[in-house]
Parts: structure tokens; sequence; C-alpha cells
């Protein structure tokens, strides 16, 4: 925290009459300045180097810097500050793991720069975890491993030369590295399968299928090859593994959109982007810059193609959603389109129509935003789309704007910006991409910076650390540097800024002019004085002429008077109460090269300042007195007298003069010459008793006025363009601003405290300044502004710098675990009291302000209502929304939807009734009605594009399995008599014929499959089971085989519940000995198997979501509420183990609930918290005893 005597205040010696009385008594409360960055433009190497987390976090790098976004208020969260280089990457960590004490809520994110370096921050205390480096390698890509129980803390990253690697992002360690032999240029993870993983290279794509987190991959890929032949050999396709493009990218565009002509075809080296598509399996997407192709990795072909208009403005990014089919795409233009699937029927392929329907997938788009008014500066830099809701996302332009969308009704009042993505895509649904937040950004450097005066005893009331920022464009920006919030922009000038001169706490002086163009080097000078309170803007010589360009204004240290320095004529004196000029220099004065107030006013000065202000500081009541004048009519004359009033400058020669101002009289008092040695002196700073010269050659001259010694230092480091005394009583730093970087020494001791070099320690530096007594405000060259500490090292921001700001976003992922933790249990269940059952638990004295403002975020976002009186299912799918766990709202939703739908019919009619159905995103996990018409719609389209023999073979195969024998038969039977494969075919083709009719052979049949299978032709044995209606025989046969997917497929596509249940049950089994809890877990919900999945849950130590699942099974009638029977004990110890968490995470009295529960089993746990509750009631009646007398 800044001082109480942190200020401007000079430390002259005061008579004991004229010593505060209350000094002893004032108790202030300043606003921090913390360290932190005020991004500004981009630098190309930050391209796409944006990404919007799940816990409403957005980070995006900017130049060597991380840049945190809160995005609901739209405004800088956090800036990190730790690499060297600029940053290409950014990637927030994946919450798929249950949470608790052992594995608590975190904020990792993971940055890269062009040398290749990781970095893995820790969001909550801005440091960095760990470092991954991969010698003499550049990072291509990288990304958080998903899918596994154990895998959140496993990061995969791409080098060049084809250096894949897997990290420990939590310790740093290198758990395997594996070298491929193709220029891979980046990849993408499916997100339905942690094994498979998809490569871009120069010529070809590699789908490798085994990564695994304990060893880098065996083989090298199955590659596709980008070629004009449409099918491949014959011999290409015996050697062929399961996963390959069968036809060449040429022959595929041509196939499916006849408008593209040969001459348009790209090469893999021009895709931009290459990722899986999150709702739908086997799809992945190429991005080109005129064309979106979609393709099926099952089949190895080209689903549909997105082509642009020749018009168009071309594709730079899209994004995938993973709750709906939608596609957002990124044009150069700036804006931003939604395409949605279009289908033909509103179900797909619900009766198994084969004869009609579309042959390839197709994308309408819906709306699109309005294009941007982009420079060659500003160009879009990358689209981030929020995760958990992905109906808002936000642009990123190169000039360091950050444009925030938001897709709404296009004639709902309102913008009917509340809907969900379900009710926004609906179909005959009008939707629009309006702009719903903007926040902004340094505009283009080089920079001048000032910072207000400094607090004092008679500010700090009022006090507000404002930063004044002026730019090439004439424009002047006012940042709040508690918050590091811009409060104000104004455009004040229409040429660049060239000074700032604050005159008050609330308003500055600033002077700008054209570049120097003209003979003789004449400019027009404008110089204004601006109020920031009211946004009023005063003219200062508005009818000057062409003249020579100002350099300097320097406003004395009462506030009375201000200074116009000229370059080559004298200077003016003019009086800031009313903006009159008293005198003009004349033509014979010496050329003033640098000049400075003097900070030691006189006792009497002082004394007549304050009896004329009826004020204790002096300080404050001119500048006051001042602000008060700008707000009045011009021709106003000033309160009181002027003061008399000192100043010193140089001329050419280097000459050291002090006169006298008082009023328009200016009087020459004396004259110092010059030190041998000395060159022209080009700033001068003074404080106290200390004068510090600066001159061209970088000499800085320390001359003790009260002990009359002069000491020289040369720091051989230039012209000295700047010179400063640090803030603060007593505080006797003063910083100097080279060419080449920056230096900060103690005048008194005369010792270097720190020094910078550029671009060693800092990019270029264009201005510095004083923020506070021990940080720095540093303009750089790379269009950043640093406040810094004293060290010149580090300017992350910490979480706690934002406790002093109103608006905080909701992200409890900042607290300490065990708060975390205590925190969810009691949203959990929390009733519809409110808050006030949120103010009572003990809480560790470091974390008190954060909850109270996570507690204030939560109810602002939150309806009055909202999910407090629903269920118990209803209310951890909330907790989950707003934890930004997405494990729990994956496992959740999937748990809703089933107790839902499996509800007996005597249950309470205030539940809520099923979703019509899980999203395709949950593939094996929806319903089997809607999963098997997504897999006919899929066999519809593959059997539309069979190009090779192998390809209809496989979809007679699937059409046999799936039911269709009548439409397998008939591909059968189309194979050219020429083929070698005419007799096999016609064979198979009589064969499904007579045994869909005749029921004799079976006996036979089942025989003959059995021997297929045991000699390894297990599809072929599976297609002659089906045939004869042994499904479920067949999924046993699969999953001997260890095909599990493949029998899970069959049976939820051919068997009925009963039969489906059991082979799913059997899978569910297998995940679990394969250590895939979570993904079991929903397996066993899938097929209502509740009990079950409660008791894994307790088995694994997961006792929160087991009571949770328990109590809603309770609550929808699934289980009995009273005695529950043969899950008596199972609920028994489910609640007494509840009932050890919750008091172990401090919620006493959900705790003490859960142990009545419990009854005998958690007696001496139920008295234990009794006693502590009285406790805490007892404490709490004193201290408000206390607080009301």
């Amino acid at each position: 925290m800044v001082g109480a005597t942190d200020g401007g205040m000079s430390p002259l010696a005061r008579d004991s009459s004229e010593k505060r009385s209350d000094d002893g008594t004032v108790n202030p409360v300043i606003k921090k300045i913390s360290s932190r960055i005020l991004p500004g433009a981009l630098a190309p190497a930050n391209k796409d180097a944006i990404e919007w987390g799940f816990q409403s976090l957005l980070a995006y790098g900017c130049h060597k810097h991380i840049v945190v976004v809160d995005t609901k208020y739209a405004k800088v969260f956090q800036t990190l500050s730790g690499h060297s280089h600029n940053v290409t990457k950014v990637r927030w960590s994946r919450h798929m793991h249950y949470h608790d004490l052992v594995n608590p809520y975190h904020l990792k994110l993971a940055s890269a720069d062009t040398s290749g370096t990781v970095l893995v921050w820790d969001i909550s205390q801005a440091t960095v975890r760990s470092t991954l480096t991969e010698p003499d390698r550049a990072l291509l890509e990288m990304n958080w491993l998903v899918g596994g129980d154990s895998s959140h803390h496993l990061l995969l990253t791409l080098y060049s030369l084809g250096t894949l690697v897997l990290w420990h992002a939590d310790s740093g360690a290198q758990l395997w590295r594996k070298n491929y032999a193709d220029a891979l240029l980046s990849f993408s993870l499916d997100p339905f399968c942690e094994n498979a993983v998809c490569f871009l290279a120069a010529d070809c794509l590699l789908l490798v299928e085994d990564l695994s987190g304990q060893q880098a991959p065996v083989g090298v890929g199955s590659k596709w090859h980008v070629s004009g032949q449409p099918g491949g050999t014959a011999n290409d396709e015996k050697n062929r593994p399961k996963s390959r493009l069968l036809s060449g990218v040429k022959s595929l565009m041509r196939s499916t959109d006849s408008r593209i002509g040969a001459d348009e075809e790209q090469p893999l080296s021009e895709c931009l982007q290459l990722c899986y598509h999150g709702a739908l399996r086997y799809h992945l997407l190429l991005l080109y810059p005129k064309r979106l192709m979609v393709l099926d990795t099952e089949i190895q072909q080209t689903l549909g193609v997105i082509s642009l208009e020749r018009n168009g403005s071309p594709f730079v990014r899209c994004q995938p959603c993973w709750q709906h089919d939608m596609i957002l795409c990124l044009h150069e233009s700036g804006s931003v389109s939604a395409r949605v699937r279009q289908r033909d029927q509103e179900e797909p392929c619900a009766r198994g129509d084969f004869g009609h329907g579309t042959n390839q997938v197709n994308y309408t788009m819906r709306c699109i935003s309005e294009a941007l008014r982009l420079t060659k500066h500003s160009k879009v830099f990358g689209l981030a789309v929020r995760r958990s809701g992905q109906h808002r996302m936000a642009l990123l332009i190169g000039d360091g704007r950050l444009l925030f969308l938001e897709l709404a009704f296009s004639k709902q009042p309102g913008g009917g910006r509340n809907g969900s993505l379900s009710e926004l895509l609906a179909p005959n649904v009008g939707l629009r991409l309006p702009m719903s937040g903007l926040l902004e950004a340094l505009a283009p450097g080089p920079h001048l910076t000032r910072m207000c005066p400094p607090v004092t005893f008679g500010n700090w009331s009022s006090y507000r650390p404002l930063l004044a920022v002026g730019n090439n464009a004439g424009g002047v920006q006012v940042f709040d540097l508690s918050t590091g919030v811009l409060e104000k922009e104004f455009n004040l000038h229409a040429t660049p800024v060239r000074g700032i001169e604050w005159v008050s706490l609330t308003s500055f002086l600033s002077f700008a002019y054209a570049n120097l163009t003209g003979v003789g080097g004449k400019v027009k000078n404008e110089i204004v004085l601006m109020s920031t309170g009211s946004g009023r803007v005063r003219q200062v010589r508005a009818e000057a002429n062409e003249e020579s360009p100002v350099c300097a204004i320097r406003v004395s240290h009462l506030k009375q008077y201000f200074v116009v320095l000229f370059k080559e004529q004298p200077f003016e004196l003019w009086d800031l109460r009313t903006l009159t000029l008293l005198r003009t220099m004349p033509d014979n004065f010496p050329c003033v090269t640098s000049l400075e107030w003097s900070p030691l006013v006189s006792g009497k000065a002082q004394l007549r300042a304050r009896q004329a202000s009826g004020r204790k500081d002096a300080d404050a009541s001119v500048g006051d007195r001042t602000v008060n004048q700008l707000e009045r009519q011009p021709s106003l004359p000033s309160a009181g007298p002027p003061l008399r009033e000192q100043l010193v400058f140089t001329d050419a020669d280097a000459q050291l003069y002090y006169f006298t101002v008082e009023g328009n009289v200016v009087r020459d008092c004396t004259r110092n010459p010059p030190e041998a040695g000395m060159a022209s002196i080009t700033s001068i700073a003074w404080k106290s008793d200390y004068i510090v010269l600066g001159d061209a050659d970088g000499t800085l001259t320390v001359w003790d006025l009260k002990g009359k010694v002069l000491r020289t230092l040369p720091t051989q480091r230039g012209c000295v363009k700047r010179l400063k005394f640090g803030p603060g009583k007593g505080n006797m730093k003063v910083l100097a601003l080279f060419a080449d970087g920056l230096d900060v020494w103690d005048a008194q001791e005369v010792q270097l405290s720190v020094q910078a070099r550029c671009p060693q320690d800092l990019p270029g530096v264009s201005d510095v300044d004083w923020a506070k007594s021990d940080k720095l405000v540093v303009a750089t060259l790379d269009g950043c502004v640093r406040i810094v500490d004293m060290e010149l090292k580090g300017c992350s921001s910490p979480v706690a710098s934002q406790l002093d700001t109103s608006r905080v976003p909701f992200v409890p992922h900042l607290l300490p675990p065990k708060a975390t933790l205590r925190l969810k249990s009691q949203l959990q269940h929390l009733s519809p009291a409110g808050l006030a059952e949120l103010v009572t638990p003990e809480r560790a004295p470091g974390e008190t302000a954060l909850v109270d403002k996570l507690l204030q975020a939560w109810a602002a976002q939150r309806a009055p209502s909202d999910s407090l009186a629903t269920g118990v299912a209803e209310r951890s799918l909330s907790v989950a929304s707003w934890f930004g766990d997405e494990e729990a709202l994956r496992f959740w939703s999937v748990a809703l939807h089933y107790l839902a739908s499996r509800r007996p019919e005597k249950a309470s009619p205030d539940l809520p009734t099923a979703e019509a159905t899980l999203g395709p995103c949950y593939d094996l996990w929806c319903p089997n009605p809607f999963y098997k018409a997504l897999q006919l719609e899929r066999l519809l389209l593959h059997e539309s594009r069979r190009t090779t023999h192998s390809h209809t073979q496989r979809c007679a195969c699937r059409l046999l399995l799936l039911g269709q024998s009548d439409r397998a038969v008939q591909l059968l039977l189309e194979t050219d008599t020429c083929s070698e494969h005419f007799h096999s075919d016609s064979l198979r083709a009589c064969l499904i014929a007579s045994l869909k009719t005749e029921t004799k052979a079976q006996s036979v049949v089942k025989l003959v499959a059995t021997n297929l299978i045991a000699s390894g032709r297990t599809w072929d044995g599976v297609q002659l089971l089906c045939l004869i209606g042994k499904g479920l025989d067949a999924c046993r046969y699969l999953q001997a085989a260890g095909q599990w997917g493949d029998s899970v497929w069959l049976a939820k596509c051919t068997l009925g519940e009963t039969e489906c249940g059991e082979v799913v049950r059997r899978w569910a089994d297998y995940l679990l000995q394969q250590h895939q809890k979570g993904k079991a877990l929903l397996t066993l919900l899938s097929i209502g198997q509740f009990t079950r999945c409660i008791e894994v849950l307790h088995a694994s130590r997961m006792v929160e979501r087991a009571a949770l699942l328990l109590d809603a099974c309770i609550e929808w009638g699934l289980l009995p509420s009273g005695d529950l029977g043969p899950q008596q004990a199972l609920a028994t110890s489910v609640w007494l183990d509840y009932a050890r968490y919750l008091h172990s995470v401090g919620n006493r009295t959900a705790s003490l609930r859960y142990c009545q529960l419990a009854g005998d089993a958690a007696s001496d746990l139920c008295r234990e918290l009794e006693m502590l509750l009285d406790e805490e009631a007892t404490q709490l009646d004193v201290s408000l005893q206390t607080d009301s007398s």
C-alpha cells in the first residue's frame, strides 16, 4: 500500500507551529497499484494465440505477455509476464477429472513463445509452475490431453522436425518423445477417442491411433496422401491400414462441388487449420482460404465442402461447436459467420429410407456479423468461442482490441440473448450476431506517459491513481492503475501528442504539433487544458501562428503558474488559474534547454495559501481552485493574489539560472557557471535540497544545496532524456531515462539502485514515470505500458489486485482448495433463503475478502431464485456450470437425462421432464433410438460416396447389421461382372436373401459363423449371426475379440433394451478394469444402473457425487425414500462418508444433516458437530452484541 506521506510534499523543515496536529490520527485507505501490463497492439507472432476457457476467462498473447480477460465485464483481469520471446500459443487446462482435496480445482494456463519455450502458469498466484523446453526446436502446436481419469496434467507438444513430446505439466518432466520423418505442421486430438490424433503435414495427413500417456506411439501411423487419383490402386488397397483416405482430395472436391475447377485446387501446404468436429464422431475439418472441407476419418472420404463466393472474404479460422452441429468461421474482413448443418428430414433417416436424401453434408449460413473497418495495422488475429455456452465469441484484432459477439434472435425484443444454444438453433428461427462488448487497448504508439500528482494527506480521500497516455494519433487515454481499466479516452489533437502535464488530480495540460515538414522548423502548436471529470476542453494560445515547436510545459509547485518552453524562442509564463499570459521573455533572454520549478516554497507563502483557501494542505487547495476555475467563465478573475515561487533553468552553455516569479514579475536572482567538462543540460529534477542535472553526454550531476556538495556521475549512456524524483517524503530516488534504457539512482547516497538496458532487459523505452514510490510506469516500443516494481522485472499481476475493484467474475478456482470445495458444497446445499447462509462459516483470514467478492459476483449473475428450489440433479448441473467443471457438467447432463426418462409415473410432477435427447457429442451415451438414427444417417452418406469395392463391402456389412438386408443385397448385386469379387458377392446376396425367409438352417449358419470367428474372420461371422437373429451372441464374440466399441455400436443399433443393457454393462466393467472410471460411470448411467453407479463412485472415493446421485435417485422415485432395503447399508455408508467430507471442508451445517441421515453410525460425529455449531452461535451472538454497543 502507498504510504500516507507518499506524495509530492516537499521535505522542507517546518516550524513547529506549521506541523499538522492530526498527523497521527489520519488513517487513509488508499487504492493499491499492482504490477501489470497495459496491453497495446499485437505482434505478428501473436496471431491465433487466443483461447476462451471453461471458467469464463479468456487469454491471449500480446508480444511477450499473456493477457487474461474477464469476459463477463469485458475488462483485463490479469496480465502475466515471463516469456523472453513473443507468445505464439495459449491453452487453458481442461477440468476433465473429479475434484476433491486430492485433485482440487485449479487454474492452469500453458503458453508458448517463438523460441519453443512453454510456461505453465498458476493463474491464482500469477507464478510459473514449470518451464518446458526442447532445445533447437520451434513449437508448432500444443494441447492438453483429455479423456483419461489421470491425464489432466499431461501436455502434448509438437515441435519442428517432426518432434512430438508429452510433458508432465506440473513437474516439468518429459514423459516420452517421438520423432516422425514427415514435416508435421500441426495436430488435432480426437475428442471421442483419447488414443487418436491427426497430424497435418506438408503433403499428407497422418493418423496415429495409439497415443497414450504412458508410452510413445509405437508405429508411424496411417498416411493419407493427397493425389489426383480417384481411389488408388489395388496393391495400395491390399496393404492399406484400416484408416486411410480412399479417394484423393482433388477428385473428391470435384465430385462434391462441380463449380470448383482444377485451377482452384490447393495442396495441403496451403491448409490454414486442421481440427476435429467436437459434436460428431469421425468428422475432421480442413480449412483453406476459400473453402472448408468436411472429412470422415472412418471411411476416409470427403463428406462436403463449404465454398465461398468468388468475392467472399476468405476464411481465417474456424471453430466447430461441441454441443451442436454448428461451425463458426472467421473471415479476413473481421466478420464471423455461423453455419449450421442442413438436414432434409427432421429426424435423420428415422425410417431408413435409402431412396431419398442428400449425398453430401451441407451447411447453411444462418447469420453473419458485420464486417469491420480494418486497416493494414489492424487485421484479425484470432477467434475464441466460449466453451460453456458457445453462443458468445471474441474477435481479436491486431491493434489489441477485443470484440465480443453474441448469437441472438433477430426479431425478439431485447436481442433474445438469454436463449440457450438449442433455442437459438431451432428451425425457422432468425439469428444475428451483434457486438455485445468491446475491450479497448492502448492506441498505437509510441506512447507518452504521465502519472497524476501523488497521494498526500490532503487528497487521499479522493485520490485515484490515474495515468494519462498520449499517442501519435493525438489522443490521450486515462487509465486507473488500481484496476488497469481504461477510464476515459479523449481525442484532443489532430497531431501527435508531444507532452502531458497534470495540474491537479483530475485535469492536465497537453500539447501537440505535426511533424516538422515546413521551412525553418516552424509548426502550429496546440495546447489544451483537459478536465477528466467533466470532459471539458479549453484551448490555450488558440490565436498563435506558426512558431518554434513547444518542447515542454512545466507547472509550478503550488499550481499557480506554468511555463511554456520553446525549442528556439524565449519561454512564456502563464497564470494557470485564469489561463492568461503573464509574460513573454524578451528576445535577448537565454535559450532555455531545461527548466524546473522549486519545491522549496517559503513558510509565509504556504501560510497565505492556507488562509486564502481555508484548507490545511496548500497543494490540495490550489489544485482544487484550478479545477473550479476551469469550470468557470474565462473572464472571471482568480481568487487571491499570486504567491511567490522560484524556478531554475539552464542555457545552451550549461549555465544554471535561479529566478523568482510573483505575478508577471520575473526576477533574476543568481546564476552558476557550468562545471568543467559539462555538456549541454537536457533535464533537471529538484526535490528537497537536491538538484540533479543530466546532460547530453549522459553525465548526472547531483547538487546538495544544503551541504553545498557537487557530485558527478558519468554514466556514459548518451543523452539524458528525462529525470524525475520519486514521490514520498524522504524518497530521494531519481529516475533517469536514456536512449538505451533507464537507471534509478539514490541521490542522497549517490548509488545506483537498479538499471535496465535495451533490448537486453526491456524493449526500447519511449517514456517512463513514477506510478508510486516503489512502482514505475514504463512505456516501451512494443506498444505496451508496464507497471513494474523497483527490480524492473516483475510485471505479472496477482489476483489480489482485483479485490479493490467493484466487479469481480465468479471464478472460485482462485480460492485455496479447501475454500473452493467449501463454497461449492454451500452452493450445492443452499436453500431459497439466499446468501445469508454463505456468510456464517469460518474462513481463513486471507480468503475472506476474495470469498466475499466471489459471492457478490455469483449473486450478480444469478436470478433471485435461479436453481435454488430445484432438484438435486439440476442443482448439481448448475453448480458444475458455475464452476466451469467440464467433467461434472457432462456427468450431470447424462444423469439428469436418464433420471428423467426412467422416473416412475408416481414421481413428483414438479420435477422437470427429460429433454428431447442428448446431443450427438455424447455419442455412445445417447439414447438407443437417437443413436441408431444417427448411424443410419451416416450410412446413407457413406453409401452415396462409394468409390471402391472395399467401401461397398463395408456399406453392405453395416446395412446388414442394421437390419437393412434388402439394401445390402442390392449393393452386392451391383458388383460389376468383370470384377474378381462378382462371384463371391453374388453368393453372399443369395445367402442373405434365403436366410431372410428360411429358419431351418440356423444351426448350420451359427456353426459356420462360430468357425469363421475362430479362424479370425470376425466380421463375416458376426454378419451371419445377425442374419439369424443372434445379435447378442455377435456382440459377445466382438467383446471376446477385444472390439468393445463395435460391440456397443451393434448392441445399441440392433438389440432390445435388456440385451443391450447386458452388453453395455460388460463394457462398463471392462472400462473400470482399464481405470477409465469417468467413461464407465457415464456408461452405467446410460443403461439406468444407478445403484451400481453409486457403488462405483463410493468405492472410488467420489463421496460427494455418490451422495448427490443417491439423493437424486430418491428424489426421482428410483429408490424408496424411507427404508432402502438392500441398498440401506450402501446409503448409510455413503451418507456417513459425505458427512465427514463436508466436515473436512468446513460446511458443518450440511454435514450435520447427513449425519442425521446416516443414523447411529454417525452419532459421534453428530455430537461433535452440534457442539461446534453451538459454539459458533455463541460467538456470533457475542460479536453482534459488541457491534450494537
